[in-house]
């Protein structure tokens, strides 16, 4: 048994992907027997004796990232951790150069090409040279850098020298579904409950509306597909677009959209769909996990982790990817995904259980314990 300080600036009572993740982690963690100290902010969760947090009223950033740091090196010196794994973003320095100067090994998680990132965001140059310098810093400082991609690893080895002498090692873990609650459920019951007609046919996103997701390229593909209501679930940066397409919906085609939900309406929502549709550019992300884990058909581009999507449901036409990046091609391969499904009927339930044992956390916490019983003290 290990006991591992987990920290991170994620914030624990706000809802999204990142949250899910780092709880479901913890909790599987937890249940392979190892002692983990969550360090992070936001409301504790209840009946959770090691959970350390910040004070309420601070925000992520250097701020955060310093109180985060106070926190760690008391953990430290009173608890003596194997290991530290540290979830890394733009303001993170202070948390590891606290657990180094107090000897504790460190593992840390990095989930996207951080500078990149930062660059799309508009951040200056020089900001970004910063944030350059600094994660150098705290990559020499640490003994592995866990990606979920090998795009991921390959940014960081490039522009922060992961990997090279004196740095980090690059260790690829890729991400998991919740199957607690992405869970398989009848459609026909699905769309009673949210109120839809049985007979209708819905095509479901679910998701944060991220800068990344090419809602005019779904915009453009939906309206030339008669009979369809485009189901959408989550609220985000693009909301005004969907909006808008909601707005300009037609009663044969239309556009529904419940803004944000908890997650066990948006699995509902997702149970609902004849077919299920990712249209983030750049990679996957973990809805087309959560897609599959439900077992639905679902439509993404053709990017990174695709191979792995397709691998879930061999021989089943369950996964329609898109190789080019336009309105006519995302049609064709919607259309496709509900042939088969209207062809083939729904997905087998003994090939969703199979496609499942290869998807929820508990095998990306597997992984990640092998890899910090290796670099822990």
């Amino acid at each position: 048994m290990l006991r591992i300080l987990y920290a991170t600036q994620v914030m624990l009572d706000r809802p999204g992907g990142a949250s899910r993740h780092v709880l479901s982690v913890v909790r599987e963690l937890r249940a392979l027997g190892h002692d983990v100290t969550l360090l992070a902010p936001g409301d504790a969760l209840a009946g959770d004796e090691r959970r350390l947090s910040p004070p309420r009223f601070l925000r992520p950033g250097v701020r955060m990232e310093l109180a985060l740091a106070g926190l760690a090196a008391k953990e430290a010196l009173l608890r003596r951790p194997d290991i530290a794994y540290v979830r890394i973003s733009a303001s993170t320095s202070a948390i590891v150069f606290a657990l180094a100067a107090a000897r504790v090994p460190i593992v840390l998680e990095l989930n996207g090409p951080i500078l990149d990132e930062l660059e799309r965001l508009g951040r200056p140059p020089a900001v970004i040279e910063t944030v350059r310098e600094v994660l150098g810093g705290v990559l020499a400082a640490a003994r592995a850098l866990v990606v979920p991609l090998p795009s991921v690893g390959e940014h960081a080895a490039r522009a922060l020298g992961a990997g090279s002498a004196g740095r980090a090692s690059i260790e690829l873990i890729e991400n998991g579904a919740d199957l607690e609650l992405a869970r398989p459920g009848d459609r026909a019951e699905a769309k009673r409950a949210l109120g839809f007609p049985v007979e209708q046919r819905i095509l479901s996103m679910v998701g944060t509306l991220a800068p990344e997701l090419r809602l005019d390229l779904l915009a453009e593909a939906h309206r030339k597909i008669p009979g369809l209501a485009l189901l959408v679930v989550g609220d985000g940066v693009q909301r005004a677009f969907v909006d808008a397409m909601a707005m300009a919906t037609r009663p044969s085609s239309p556009v529904l959209y419940l803004g944000s939900r908890p997650h066990e309406e948006a699995v509902l929502a997702v149970r609902a769909g004849d077919a299920c549709v990712n249209v983030r550019d750049g990679c996957l992300g973990t809805k087309s996990l959560e897609y599959a884990a439900v077992g639905r058909r679902q439509v993404a581009f053709a990017t990174e982790g695709a191979e792995r999507l397709a691998a879930l449901y061999p021989d089943l036409a369950a996964v329609h990817l898109v190789k080019e990046r336009s309105g006519s091609a995302l049609r064709a391969a919607i259309g496709s995904a509900l042939d088969a499904e209207k062809k083939l009927g729904p997905l087998p339930m003994e090939a969703i259980r199979e496609a499942r044992k290869h998807l929820g956390w508990e095998w990306t916490a597997r992984e990640l314990a092998t890899l910090l019983e290796r670099y822990a003290r």
